[in-house]
């Protein structure tokens, strides 16, 4: 016997109820959760959900309704609409399809039929219906990647993983489409039911971006707002309207005869269609009330009215043509959108669920089952509504009731969305708060439900949230999303308050300290050691399978230790963060791991180990997210900085050219603005276009001010002021803008265990010594430079020591200790030559040049790794024009030469360079001599210098004759 959908539904689960494969996959994930803060990666390897702890039962809040991302296949013979569908084919040579029409009007069976009629393979079709919730851009995102993959789970990063950000996702999204052959045609039904300007704005955005091959059909009641007016003026915009969607006489004819009750006239099928004017769900049910046995005559009689009314009038006429127990299924079975065998047993309180939707197939009601792991099913919306406001009018107290066993059963197997909606209906203030409270409340804000929580806490009194500590962490959550932080302070510090004198379980009190360390966060409140400790101490009260949470926690200390300069303390949170999110499965969150380790790396003095992470993080991303994303941005700002130390300037700039921008236009934090802006402002510099530097730390200033970044607004100010010390010496300037930014103030800051900004407090203090040299005051320079350095090695900060080793350099020897001045030169050639590490060489090269003269040819021979390192730095050094005075007694020829033998280049090097052999500069150089009466060239360079005949204070003293 044939056997129906529902009915092979429930084979199916009963075979999978009694098969040994369910037992051995449940004994296996209870191995894995014993031992899941051991071996987070087993976790993974044993397929367990990915949950929340809770105060109760478990609800899983990141399960995906594999339905969503299937088309509806409707019971009974469709009529074919081939005039439409030929019309839709034009989607194929248009980029955006619109298909808007009120309820009813076959829109979903439209594109059903279509996709069907192009189900070859020779095009790709992604089809996902949205529902309120799917205004969330993330896991909007996971869905459309998962109908890409035909509904199998890929990467779940990839795919617009759990914590993937919306530009993120759009790029990741947009590169899979690039990777796609053959066209990609994405469907968006029911985009009036998840539509909002957010909404509309990523997906205008996808529409933009996708490749050439990528075709959009959105259908939905209202007419969307996608930005298309340009892409209408390309003829790239195809519209099918409720005038398109009616039903023709041809197609109404074809539909009643189809009919196995008495047969209806050609006249009457006429005057049907034309007091429906062809709206075909109303055609659907006058169609199904005649072969249920309702008079032609009477069914025309009770035509009239508007389309809801009409609408109404006809779903009771179905209803009315079936058998009483079927009706009484109908009306409790569609107060659900989501239906299955278990949840009709349910609401029916019988226990032959599966058996009941059979039979309502067999009735030909208008169920729609969806293919898909778990054979879910729904009712055509527009009947489901009409049978919910029957019910609710006939019988308001079962109503209710059915409502709140729905709410009940759909918490107990963790779908929180239908859960909170169905308690919501059910008028039952403690069930909706219980489910919240249940679901982690504010646990559901950061997991990509936002608009869940929001809706639930809007139904409840504050009576109900105030004696529910989690409900009020998520109000003040929900207060900090939404830019509200006073309000997010007053009530997070009145649940404080009371929580302190109730002592609360440990749970409980590690969440509330959880939250609360995220409003400090955004506060840009001062974080001290005795903050970060106690953070530490929390991390050892969650429980170990809380994988998002310990990894969140433990990112957020390792940044917070980095930012405070506790290097060392910040290495461990960092690494632990990464192993939790590798346990759940997130790339994403992962290389925000590896980002910041190779910011601790860098600070470290440990170049080529950041380097090394930075390499294989662009790696993974271009592969999981493409190389123009906006992780790829991040990654590239990081490199550049990273770059712009080995002095490898071109390539940096080659980076932030497209980084930067994109930066710009996306989200982002502190550390990467500032890695991106100031690095760019030194590369301009560095280059002698200081005019472009300050430019872009303009910039930079504009971009904090509108995010509230104070600190990259003050890091950027700072930049500016040492560019200025470097570029124009102690100008009249400099002294001014060091006033106006509190100069003193910033620096004094280092002195504190846990400064406001450390990485300003730092750069404050070394432009404070750069301006005492300056000026002359050597002493006050000396003595804080010995305060930064023992700062600087208690915390491990090796990149910090070198700049600082170069400044003291310089002025021990200002002060005659020519000695000292070498040693500490030294100690920063030893920290930098294996790490590569050049810029700061090559920034404070006016300071150093007799350093490195004498390093190459007054200390000791056979350390040929220092030695190559420093010649490497000399060729470095941009060249500088020779002083007036030379132009005046050296011919042209000669001042060709001049510089080259400043730097200390070699008679062959200077060839290269001027493109001469070299016998012509011998000449050339003996011509010099011979000018300014000397016979070898360290000689020359003295001359040279204390005439005046060459820029700069200092000059290198190469070795040897002409």
């Amino acid at each position: 016997m044939h056997k129906t959908g529902a009915a092979r539904a429930m084979a199916g689960k009963r075979a999978a109820a009694t098969g040994n494969g369910a037992r051995v996959g449940r004994a296996a994930r209870r191995r894995a959760r014993r031992h899941c803060y051991a071996r987070p990666k087993a976790i993974a390897a044993a397929g367990i959900e990915r949950r929340w702890p809770r105060m109760g039962k478990d609800i899983d809040v990141d399960v995906l309704i594999p339905t969503k991302i299937a088309p509806p296949v409707w019971m009974g013979d469709q009529v074919r609409r081939e005039l439409l569908l030929s019309r839709l084919d034009g989607a194929l040579a248009r980029r955006l399809t619109l298909v808007h029409a009120p309820a009813g009007y076959g829109k979903t069976s439209l594109l059903a039929q279509w996709r069907q009629r192009h189900d070859d393979g020779s095009i790709l079709t992604a089809w996902l219906t949205l529902e309120r919730d799917d205004s969330d851009l993330k896991r909007l995102a996971r869905y459309v990647t998962l109908a890409m993959n035909g509904g199998v789970h890929g990467d779940d990063d990839a795919a617009g993983g759990t914590g993937l950000p919306p530009r993120a996702a759009l790029s990741a999204i947009v590169r899979q489409v690039a990777s796609e052959r053959r066209p990609v045609v994405l469907v968006f039904d029911d985009f009036h039911r998840a539509e909002s300007p957010a909404l509309a704005e990523f997906l205008g955005s996808l529409i933009r971006l996708a490749p050439e091959n990528c075709h959009f059909i959105v259908a939905s009641r209202d007419y969307p707002m996608l930005g298309q007016s340009v892409l209408a003026a390309e003829d790239q915009v195809l519209e099918l309207t409720a005038e398109d969607l009616r039903f023709s006489a041809c197609e109404a004819q074809a539909m009643f005869a189809r009919g196995q009750g008495p047969a209806i006239d050609s006249a009457d099928v006429q005057r049907i269609l034309e007091r429906t004017e062809g709206w075909p769900i109303a055609l659907q049910l006058a169609f199904l009330s005649l072969r249920r046995g309702l008079d032609p005559g009477r069914l025309l009689a009770g035509l009239s009215g508007s389309g809801s009314e009409l609408a109404r009038y006809l779903s009771e006429q179905v209803l009315v043509g079936l058998p009483a127990d079927m009706q009484e299924a109908v009306l409790r079975t569609a107060l659900v959108d989501r239906l299955d065998g278990d949840v009709a047993s349910l609401l029916c309180a019988r226990a032959d669920g599966w058996q009941v939707l059979e039979r309502l197939e067999q009735q030909g009601v208008f169920l729609i089952p969806h293919p898909g792991e778990g054979q879910a099913y729904r009712y055509h919306q527009l009947f489901a509504e009409c049978m919910r406001e029957r019910l609710a009018r006939q019988d308001r107290a079962l109503f209710v009731a059915l409502q709140g066993d729905a709410a009940r059963w759909f918490a107990g197997r963790g779908h929180v969305t239908e859960a909170v909606n169905h308690a919501l209906q059910a008028e039952d203030e403690a069930l909706l708060a219980g489910i919240l409270e249940d679901a982690g409340a504010w646990r559901l804000i950061p997991r990509g439900l936002q608009n869940v929580a929001a809706r639930g806490l809007e139904r409840l009194s504050d009576a109900a949230v105030s004696a529910r500590p989690r409900l009020v962490l998520a109000r003040v959550y929900l207060a900090i999303k939404r830019g509200e932080l006073g309000a997010a302070r007053a009530d997070y510090d009145r649940l404080a308050a009371a929580m302190e004198a109730e002592r609360p379980p440990a749970g409980q009190a590690n969440e509330i300290r959880i939250v609360g360390d995220v409003l400090a966060e955004y506060e840009n409140a001062p974080v001290t050691l005795e903050d970060l400790l106690a953070r530490e101490s929390l991390l050892r009260t969650l429980p170990s399978s809380d994988h998002l949470m310990l990894g969140n926690v433990c990112e957020s200390l390792g940044a917070k230790y980095y930012e405070g300069g506790w290097l060392e303390r910040a290495m461990e949170p960092t690494l632990a963060a990464r192993e939790h999110h590798q346990a759940q499965g997130s790339l994403y969150s992962d290389l925000f791991t590896r980002f910041l380790e190779a910011r601790i790396r860098r600070a470290q003095g440990r170049l080529k180990e950041a380097t090394a992470i930075l390499d294989e993080a662009r790696a993974q991303i271009a592969g999981h997210f493409g190389d123009r994303s906006d992780l790829a941005a991040n990654c590239a700002a990081f490199e550049a900085d990273l770059l712009c130390e080995q002095d490898r300037l071109a390539e940096a700039a080659a980076l932030l050219e497209w980084s930067l921008p994109h930066m710009e236009q996306s989200d982002g934090w502190v550390d990467v603005y500032a890695a991106a802006y100031l690095t760019a402002a030194r590369i301009a510099c560095a280059r002698g276009a200081m005019e472009e530097a300050q430019a872009v730390l303009a910039r930079a200033r504009r971009l904090a001010r509108r995010r509230r970044l104070d600190q990259l607004e003050l890091l950027a100010w700072l930049c500016e002021l040492q560019l200025r010390l470097r570029h124009d010496g102690a100008g009249d300037g400099a002294r001014e803008l060091a006033a106006q930014l509190g100069l003193d103030a910033l620096a004094d800051e280092m002195a504190r265990e846990s400064a406001v900004y450390r990485q300003v407090a730092i750069a404050a203090s070394l432009c404070r010594c750069e301006l005492a040299l300056l000026e002359g005051e050597v002493d006050a320079a000396l003595a804080e430079l010995a305060a930064l350095r023992r700062w600087a090695s208690r915390h491990g900060a090796g990149r910090l020591l070198i700049e600082v080793d170069l400044l003291a350099a310089h002025g021990l020897l200002r002060s005659g200790e020519a000695a000292a001045a070498q040693a500490r030169f030294d100690e920063a050639v030893g920290m930098a030559m294996f790490q590569g590490i050049a810029r700061p060489f090559v920034d404070a090269w006016h300071r150093i040049e007799p350093l490195v003269r004498d390093a190459l040819h007054g200390g000791p021979q056979g350390d040929r790794f220092r030695e190559q390192f420093l010649k490497g730095l000399a060729r470095s050094v941009p060249a500088r024009p020779p002083a007036a005075g030379a132009a005046g007694l050296l011919s042209e020829a000669e001042l060709a030469v001049l510089e080259p033998l400043c730097r200390g280049r070699s008679n062959k090097e200077i060839a290269r360079l001027i493109g001469m052999s070299p016998d012509t500069v011998k000449y050339r150089l003996k011509s010099l001599f011979r000018k300014i009466g000397v016979s070898k060239r360290r000689d020359a360079v003295r001359v040279l210098r204390e005439r005046g005949l060459v820029a700069g204070e200092d000059a290198p003293a190469p070795a040897g004759d002409a």
